[in-house]
């Protein structure tokens, strides 16, 4: 435990000293002839600068800063331009997906009735009157051949 409080310490003070390197430091005298030192120069008197943060302009600073806000606001319209953009990509992606899914469906629809109709299964559909009508051998024989078609024009297979 004791080992810890020195590096404590120490990491203190380097904070405390990085704290301090980027202050401007004031001295001066009151009027009992006592010096002072802060980080505020005090209301009136005679002050002293002591230390002053090194404070070095960019190499583009020689701009006006009405040239310096054009150009903040020319980056935040491009930001702006290119998140647009992807949102619009990102959207686009996600609709060609949900496109891609629903035709995977169809298709696996689609495979599973033309395997029905080729082994035989009886098929029957509803005619107006809600009454089950099973379908002759033409129509399944019509109704394979179009499934057939979908398969081949849509399917990936």
């Amino acid at each position: 435990m004791l080992r810890k409080i020195p590096v404590f310490l120490l990491l203190s003070l380097a904070t405390l000293a990085t704290a301090a390197h980027a202050q401007t430091v004031y001295s001066w005298k009151d009027a009992n002839g006592r010096t002072h030192y802060s980080d505020t120069p005090p209301p009136e008197g005679n002050t002293r600068t002591l230390r002053q943060p090194s404070i070095q302009p960019s190499s583009g600073a020689s701009a006006s800063s009405s040239g310096n806000a054009a150009s903040y606001q020319e980056q935040d319209q491009a930001f702006r331009k290119r998140r647009a953009e992807a949102a619009e990509a990102e959207t686009k992606a996600r609709k060609e997906q949900l496109t891609n899914a629903a035709r995977q469906k169809e298709c696996q629809e689609a495979q599973r009735q033309l395997t029905a109709i080729e082994n035989g299964q009886r098929m029957a559909r509803y005619d107006d009157a809600g009454e089950r009508v099973f379908l002759t051998d033409e129509e399944r024989n019509s109704n394979a051949d179009n499934l057939r078609k979908f398969i081949s024009s849509s399917c990936n297979n």
